[in-house]
């Protein structure tokens, strides 16, 4: 008569010894899983902006060849991002750019506003610094997201650090809050940056020290910086 084998089975302490090794592993790749979706969705926020920025400038381009004003924020108006995005975007009139909907000015983990009107209060990722774009060159950024706040002094700050920009992002704010930033110019070449690479190069466009900063805060003082804007 055969004997009769005994099934193997996992003891308690091997099945204990297999989840802790597989929780180990899980926790070694999180990092590189979590910094990969990262840059996925910093580079979709860019290449959303970059369709925005390049939807003003066309916009500009028909204007212009029409003897009407540019519709880049003036520092006497539109000092609201929100605001200059959905008047641009026809709230409280015609609509000034094509091919744009509130849902371009989402994610990284912030939904879409369901209209114009919500589009006023929550659903935007971009914030701009009106006037800005008045007197700067393609290089220099016209907009970026929320988690990074500065203010028209910071680009005055001669004696800012290569490494001062950082402190700018914010804990909490979506998207991406102390992790990167994602900046467009005004030629509208995109720039997601993460954290460690926000020097004063990075942040002007290229330029090797504050020059341009210095010149953008003296225009926006001047008569051509100040101009008020239309209505569009």
């Amino acid at each position: 008569m055969k004997k009769i084998s005994k099934r193997s089975a996992f003891t308690l302490i091997e099945l204990l010894i297999v989840i802790a090794v597989i929780g180990i592993l899980a926790a070694m790749l999180f990092p590189a899983i979590q910094s990969v979706m990262g840059s996925a969705q910093g580079t979709q926020v860019a290449n959303n902006g970059k369709q925005i920025v390049m939807a003003i400038t066309s916009a500009n381009i028909e204007r212009t060849s029409g003897m009407r004003g540019e519709v880049w924020p003036g520092k006497g108006k539109w000092q609201d991002s929100n605001a200059y995005f959905a008047r641009l975007m026809g709230d409280g009139g015609k609509a000034v750019i094509t091919g744009i909907s509130v849902s371009t000015f989402a994610g990284g983990g912030v939904d879409p506003a369901a209209d114009l009107s919500e589009f006023k209060t929550k659903g935007n990722i971009w914030t701009m610094l009106a006037g800005i774009a008045n007197c700067a060159d393609a290089r220099t950024p016209f907009m970026w997201t929320r988690n990074f706040d500065i203010a028209l002094n910071d680009f005055g700050d001669a004696q800012k650090t290569e490494d001062d920009w950082s402190t700018k992002l914010q804990e909490g704010v979506k998207p991406f809050t102390t992790e990167e930033v994602v900046m467009v110019s005004k030629g509208a070449a995109m720039f997601p940056l993460k954290a460690s690479s926000l020097t004063n190069k990075a942040f002007l466009g290229g330029t090797t020290n504050s020059t341009t900063a210095i010149e953008i805060v003296k225009a926006l003082g001047s008569e051509a910086g100040a101009a008020e804007q239309s209505d569009f």
